[in-house]
């Protein structure tokens, strides 16, 4: 999944950096790359810290 996001993320900078200035390349790689980054990421975790508590409960029993 990393990998994946990473190169998604490289596309997205490029993209960015040939917008006309400066802040509309930061415009575009905030809203394009930066925030659907941090909502895969976080639903990502959030998945894992579910399973390791059902993990930690189980093995507690």
């Amino acid at each position: 999944m990393y990998i994946i996001l990473i190169g998604y993320l490289y596309v997205v900078m490029m993209f960015s950096i040939v917008m006309g200035s400066i802040a509309k390349g930061l415009v575009v790689f905030f809203i394009f790359g930066f925030m659907p980054a941090v909502i895969l990421i976080w639903l990502k975790r959030g998945k894992q810290i579910v399973k390791e508590r059902k993990r930690e409960e189980e093995e507690g029993l």
